[in-house]
């Protein structure tokens, strides 16, 4: 779950930390069409983190370790798919995100990352305790 605060501003827009801004509407607004402002917003959003990894546009792995990432992308790379590390910034924390750029590829990826006896039979990071290193992935660096 992702915490975000931000503060809506005179012209109906929330600005986020960050500079980003999203543009909302208001009830009192559509109501009396005065835009209030310096009102704080905050907003949880939570992520289906299984779908995340479920080949939608290409994403077909997540992890917090760039190392395991990068591990993971040259595994494919040596079968010739072409994959990239796209970084995302949560909070104030990295996820590395492995997208796979043909479309053909995803089932083939997917299956050699999480399902397939001969791929990496890995689980992702969050089926283990926050901190805690991810144990499929140490198994198989080390076999």
């Amino acid at each position: 779950m992702l915490n975000i605060k931000g503060r809506l501003n005179k012209n109906g827009e929330i600005v986020f930390s960050k500079g980003k801004t999203l543009e909302g509407k208001t009830q009192y607004e559509e109501q009396t069409s005065q835009k209030p402002s310096g009102i704080n917003i905050e907003l949880l959003v939570t992520i289906d983190v299984n779908s995340l990894i479920s080949g939608i546009d290409g994403f077909v792995w997540a992890t917090k370790n760039i190392c395991q990432a990068e591990i993971i992308c040259n595994a494919l790379k040596v079968q010739k798919i072409e994959v990239e590390i796209v970084n995302v910034e949560l909070e104030k924390n990295s996820l590395y995100l492995i997208k796979v750029n043909r479309e053909e590829n995803i089932k083939e990826v997917i299956d050699f990352i999480q399902n397939d006896g001969g791929g990496l039979r890995l689980k992702p990071d969050w089926n283990y305790p926050e901190g805690e290193r991810n144990q499929s992935f140490e198994q198989w660096i080390n076999e």
